[in-house]
């Protein structure tokens, strides 16, 4: 039998050294979470951590060059709706002629944003509007840290989305609808002096929250709005808020009016404890601004979710009142489930709840608004629930935008089914189209000024 020499000193120092590299890499890729331990419910500590190594030591939410295994660590509940479309079927993405309103139709090709047809659209809105998609889409592609796939896409920009593309809501049911949801274009900016940048007004949320403890502020629901801009399923909507807290003491509640300058900076809207959000034809662009908030968010059952609103854990207001009949903690009403089941599920127990849920009628707000008020340590646990899940955890940040952007190029990419039309051209390169739009636009604004 041959027999082999005993592995020597230097051979033993060696190995441990390599396996400690191995081990320090694993760990690095796969970082431990601690879990937070809160009334008997575990929640991961999720705030910005530093790297060393990368970035600079730069907070994980300022880094855009996060790669998939970073950014699904860092924002684990970001990729719900990624995940639901991705369970929803093959995605028959059709060529258009291009005339559909809001409609943009390109390719994505080798980390490059190539721009194939526009709608005729002249409104300011639609323009705006599909221009800082374009641009959030442009951010994300030129700092991914790894290669995309190859893809055609199709977008609107309409408030009702379109089937077989990306839009800015889906229906919160089961529908016949297969298409994924992108971040709204406010991640990019508002072409307004009152909101701007979205960074820059999420950090003068975060400066007013810093200053303004949640017993200090403002006792009393806020919203302001377009009576008229109301959900199809649910066509006064609006109406019926103004009408149920009308001349109330508990409400700062009322339509915009020019002539009285009645308008809410939509930081301001964070002075209050409760802030009543409410869906437009499909949803509203404001709930973003509105989870930014340390504030008791309520609104009536969603019917369209954005990407944001998977975050929400809603809880419904038979239940909270429930809980409370008999002593708090975990509220089980006799109210029916309603059909069909939503996407979006509610939670049973308020201190797990960062929303609340009122009818759409609001019969029930003031019952609602009276019982945080008799009971403020639950007001300010819903509030402090929604600021930590959303805003400390970075889910409002550039980063976690870009993060998403990459999952869905993924994901749509192996969920399309293409026709062979779009093989014939991919487009114009995105920083020539846009140059032209801006050559276009201030030719058209000459022709009126001389006009």
């Amino acid at each position: 039998m041959k027999h082999y020499p005993k592995p020597g000193f230097r051979y033993l120092l060696i190995v441990s050294l390599i396996l400690g590299i191995w081990f320090i890499v694993l760990f690095h890729e796969h970082e431990y979470v601690p879990l937070i331990i809160r009334d008997g419910f575990a929640t991961q500590r999720r705030l910005p951590f530093e790297d060393p190594n990368k970035g600079g030591g730069q907070p994980v939410t300022e880094r855009l060059d996060l790669s998939e295994t970073e950014c699904r660590a860092s924002f684990p509940e970001l990729f719900k709706e990624i995940k639901y479309a991705a369970n929803s079927g093959k995605v028959m993405l059709t060529k258009d002629d291009g005339d559909y309103q809001g409609l943009v139709q390109g390719w994505i090709k080798d980390n490059r944003l190539y721009i194939l047809t526009t709608a005729p659209d002249k409104t300011s809105q639609i323009l705006h509007q599909r221009t800082a998609i374009l641009s959030q889409l442009h951010r994300a592609l030129l700092t991914s840290p790894a290669r995309l796939p190859n893809t055609p896409f199709a977008f609107v920009v309409n408030d009702s989305p379109r089937n077989h593309s990306w839009a800015f809501s889906r229906p919160n049911k089961q529908s016949d609808y297969n298409l994924f949801v992108m971040p709204s274009f406010a991640f990019w900016s508002w072409p307004s002096p009152t909101l701007g940048a979205f960074d820059a007004t999420v950090s003068r949320i975060a400066s007013l929250e810093e200053t303004t403890p949640f017993d200090r502020k403002i006792d009393k629901v806020a919203w302001r709005g377009t009576p008229w801009f109301n959900p199809l399923g649910h066509p006064t909507l609006r109406q019926d808020l103004l009408k149920a807290t009308r001349h109330r003491e508990w409400a700062d509640v009322a339509a915009l009016n020019t002539s009285t300058d009645n308008a809410l900076a939509i930081e301001d809207f964070c002075r209050y404890k409760y802030v009543m959000y409410t869906e437009g034809v499909t949803y509203s662009g404001r709930l973003p601004y509105h989870q930014a908030c340390e504030s008791v968010l309520i609104t009536s059952p969603l019917t369209y979710l954005t990407h944001t609103a998977w975050l929400m854990k809603p809880i419904v207001a038979e239940d909270l009142i429930a809980a409370f009949a008999k002593g708090g903690g975990e509220g089980h009403s006799n109210g029916r489930h309603e059909a069909p089941l939503p996407l979006l599920q509610t939670v049973r127990d308020w201190r797990a709840a960062n929303a609340i849920y009122v009818s759409s009628k609001f019969e029930d707000l003031e019952e609602v608004i009276m019982l945080l008020r008799a009971h403020p340590e639950v007001a300010q646990r819903i509030a402090r629930n929604q600021r930590e899940t959303v805003v400390e955890r970075g889910y409002l940040s550039a980063a976690a935008e870009v993060c998403y952007w990459r999952a869905l190029i993924k994901t749509w990419a192996v969920s399309v089914v293409k026709g062979d039309e779009w093989e014939k051209d991919i487009g114009e390169r995105y920083e020539t189209w846009l140059l032209k739009q801006v050559a276009s636009t201030s030719e058209r604004s000459r022709r009126k000024s001389a006009g």
